[in-house]
């Protein structure tokens, strides 16, 4: 009989042996070294990802790297025999551990990070190096390995605070403010040969500043305290007017000068951004030109343009073009917050090829290092080698990893020289036309190589998608278990919440928000409370306008027209005899498998390409069902981003939920939920708006759909559900939620972020559709506002000009505080009233501080 106890004892004392010690350590370290290389390049890809288990992993991994780290670092200095071979594995280690987030590890405003991070690597650095280097016959390129490491750490650490001090970085809002409201670029713009500007006159925003201030540069002007740049500096100064003005022709780009002129202005505007994001105000008339911006170069309709044109496909490229620029400039505001860019261009190409410099260096002298190792090919006495068929099996894993090295120094030089701030500075300097090293034909070629080049677009450019129909089954009992097992450590999910696949933005869905935005217009703030699309009708807003000007809450209309869309898909695709059976088990596993070994998405429609619909049918169908579960994804998961409070979405959810459960409970196929909710809105005959108003929101969505469906036109009805649909998404947009925005750059961002930042940059930052209180107060003050008796007080607490009449701005300023208060509660007097007296003396809380 087998005695079992002995086997396991022998098993362990097996373990022990000097020889498993040395392959359980090496594989340790092949696993790891493979894992942090892994992780070193998919944080290039971190910011674009939509995979919430693949951050989950990596922040993981991340969190537990340290501990890896030691616990091997430990095991090779506590064992019993030598292996030359060790302080090499300890210093790969430390090398790929500190570049884990090498871009999307912290960003600018996190320094407790630096520090944190800068004596990690002297900690682990030393005590891999320092375990036994005297003797080796390899120690002069394993000790320049450790002094590069170290000097790259310190001059990261270096660089931040350079970063945080620069006018181009950190302290990009306390002078672009100051900056917008004295600079005056008629009078100072000298920077652009005369025979390169363009005789067409300069587009608005041509003082946007890119690149070219420095701290030396700028002084302030007494007794006003206001910012002054001289003229030699003023040339030095990269503007979107210089960009604009200058002539591209000789470039011979395919695309002509779009390309540069978008990347210059998305870098403009996200430095305007940064602004909002870090509580600084612009004041009025750098809004208005901002605005003036956006509607002469964003929007194509409002260049006279009628809605009711046919869509041609130049409107389609035009389209395609606003949400490219709207896209790089949040892709700069994420890399500012959220990547290690600023430190890499915080003194612009000259700190770009000291990074290189160093990148070199480090790939130089870790090939210095795999060379040297081969000398221990034949170890000394006394040293335990693996050996595998006669060959030294350390040296071979040793030059595995020194590959491993020398490849993450090649992908961290090419990630930086073909970023968009690299773009950006070699356009910058070639507008300056400063003195190049090479000829004028080979510059332009170098020019055009770097935006031809890329490895990554900026945005991830899809949006999730949520079929609340579909998911009011759905219930999540394994992560339940996962979030108890792991004490949270992994997210517990909710019933009915399970997102759909995320789709690719059609094409058809941008162009559609576009002619939103100019049916809607952009010259009032806030956005008017109207549905633009149901009033080209009077039959159609009477019908419908309970539906959006009627319900009381974002959530509550998102809810009610995603029920009725969804009710209408079903019965779209039963007209077109499409299968509503659920798939058998082999076409699903089918299907599972082209997905995830194939590489490419399902249809993520219901009705397919080949169903027979019209042109504009189907474009109307895209535009429609993307949007409305898209909306619905917002309300679900991201209801921070929504205008209403924090706690009406869920509760709103649950509700609705529970109702469609009750009534749904024993259907599983789409037709048979689609017979039973039209059966409901049947029996419901509701003969006025009051009615209606008093249903939950299931029933208001069956019953919007029974309208919409009794239209007995599809065209007619999806036409009306696009349109919709992309109104209300525009009115979702606005929001003071800024810091919600910002959080969720870090993953990656959301579609409606990028309508957010447009509206922002027009000043609209809330919609009169959800705000009917406020909006109501609002029209009723006006003519107060203009009388006499209300312009000539003044509050006792609030300082008035010389004459004793407050300005325009001053006015602005105190409404803005006072709304800040409200929000936020009262602010110490003692401050407020230090910066209003600042304010006074011509010095606004953003002003540049020297």
């Amino acid at each position: 009989m087998v005695d079992v106890r002995a086997v396991i004892e022998s098993f362990f004392v097996m373990l022990k042996e000097n020889i498993y010690v040395l392959i359980r350590i090496e594989s340790l370290v092949a696993l790891v070294t493979l894992i942090f290389l892994a992780m070193f390049i998919i944080d290039f890809y971190r910011c674009r990802t939509r995979s919430s288990i693949l951050t989950t992993i990596l922040e993981s991994i991340d969190e537990l790297s340290d501990q890896i780290v030691v616990y091997l670092i430990g095991a090779m200095q506590s064992a019993r025999f030598e292996n030359e071979l060790f302080p090499v594995w300890a210093i790969v280690l430390v090398s790929l551990r500190t570049s884990l987030g090498y871009l999307s590890g912290y960003g600018i405003s996190d320094r407790d990070r630096q520090f944190m991070e800068l004596a990690n690597v002297i900690k682990f650095i030393g005590a891999g190096v320092l375990a036994g280097t005297r003797g080796l016959k390899y120690a002069r390129p394993l000790w320049s390995f450790w002094a590069i490491l170290q000097l790259k750490s310190m001059y990261r650490f270096f660089a931040h605070g350079m970063a945080n001090e620069s006018l181009w970085h950190g302290r990009s809002s306390e002078f672009i403010p100051e900056y917008m409201r004295t600079f005056i670029p008629e009078d100072q713009e000298t920077g652009v040969n005369h025979d390169d500007r363009n005789t067409s006159t300069m587009m608005p925003g041509k003082k946007y500043l890119i690149c070219g201030e420095s701290n030396k540069d700028i002084t302030l002007k007494k007794p006003q305290y206001t910012i002054n740049i001289s003229n030699s500096s003023a040339q030095s100064l990269v503007t979107l007017g210089k960009i604009q003005e200058y002539n591209w022709k000789g470039m011979n780009n395919r695309d002509g000068d779009s390309k540069f002129k978008d990347l210059s202005m998305a870098f403009s505007l996200s430095r305007l951004l940064r602004c909002r994001l870090e509580d600084v105000t612009l004041n009025k008339d750098s809004i208005n030109d901002m605005q003036h911006l956006i509607i002469s170069e964003f929007i194509p309709d409002s260049r006279g343009q009628r809605q009711e044109e046919k869509v041609d496909e130049h409107q389609a490229v035009e389209a395609e073009r606003t949400f490219r620029i709207l896209e790089l400039e949040l892709a700069f505001v994420r890399d500012y917050f959220y990547t290690l860019y600023p430190l890499v261009f915080w003194e612009g190409l000259g700190s770009l090829c000291l990074s290189l410099l160093l990148s070199a260096a480090t790939f130089a002298i870790a090939f210095w290092l795999a060379v040297g190792i081969r000398k221990v090919y034949q170890p000394p006495e006394g040293n335990l080698v693996l050996w595998v068929d006669g060959c030294n099996f350390d040296i071979i894993m040793t030059w595995v990893f020194m590959f491993c090295v020398m490849f993450k120094e090649i992908w961290e030089i090419v990630t930086y020289l073909v970023s968009n701030w690299t773009r950006l500075l070699v356009l910058c300097k070639y507008v300056q036309d400063q003195a190049w090293f090479v000829s004028e034909r080979l510059t332009k070629h170098l020019v055009r190589s770097f935006f031809e080049s890329k490895i990554g677009e900026p945005w991830h450019g899809r949006i999730d998608q949520y079929d609340f129909l579909q998911q009011i089954t759905y219930k999540p009992t394994l992560w339940k278990l996962a979030n108890v097992i792991t004490l949270g450590k992994i997210e517990g999910k909710l019933d009915g919440k399970k997102t759909g696949e995320a789709i690719k933005i059609p094409q058809c869905v941008k162009l559609a928000i576009l002619q939103a935005i100019c049916r809607i217009g952009l010259t009032s703030r806030p956005l008017p409370r109207e549905i633009p699309s149901l009033r080209s009708s009077t039959i159609q807003f009477e019908r419908y306008e309970w539906a959006c000007l009627k319900l009381r809450t974002c959530s509550q209309v998102i809810l009610v027209w995603h029920i009725a869309t969804s009710l209408c898909e079903i019965k779209l695709a039963h007209d077109k005899k499409i299968d509503l059976t659920k798939p058998g088990f082999l076409c699903s596993a089918w299907s599972y498998m082209k997905k995830k070994l194939c590489c490419f998405s399902s249809y993520p429609y219901l009705i397919g390409e080949n169903s027979g619909l019209s042109a504009g049918l189907k474009t109307n169908y895209h535009i429609a069902i993307s949007l409305s579960r898209y909306c619905a994804y917002l309300q679900v998961f991201r209801s921070e981003l929504l205008p209403d409070s924090f706690l009406v979405p869920e509760v709103l959810f649950v509700e609705t939920l529970k109702h469609a459960r009750e009534q749904l409970k024993d259907c599983n196929l789409k037709w048979c939920r689609y017979n039973k909710l039209m059966g409901i809105a049947l029996q419901a005959t509701p003969s006025s708006v009051d009615e209606k108003l008093k249903m939950n929101i299931l029933q208001q969505g069956v019953t919007l759909a029974k309208d919409l469906i009794g239209m007995k036109d599809d065209e007619a009805c999806w036409k009306i559900l696009a349109e919709v649909w992309a109104d209300l998404l525009v009115h979702i947009a606005p929001s003071w939620n800024a810091s919600d925005h910002k959080n969720n750059l870090e993953s990656g961002g959301e579609f409606i972020t990028l309508i957010w930042a447009l509206l922002w940059h027009c000043g609209i930052e809330k919609s009169s559709l959800w705000h009917k209180d406020e909006a109501f107060e609002n029209n009723s003050q006006v003519p107060q506002e203009s009388s006499t008796e209300t312009s000539n007080v003044i509050p006792m607490d609030e300082p008035a000009n010389e004459d004793g009449i407050e300005s325009s701005e001053e006015l602005k300023t105190r409404r803005f505080r006072r709304g800040r208060e409200h929000r936020n509660g009262p602010k110490d007097t003692t401050k407020q009233s230090h910066g209003e007296n600042e304010e006074k003396n011509g010095i606004s809380s953003s002003s540049f501080r020297s």
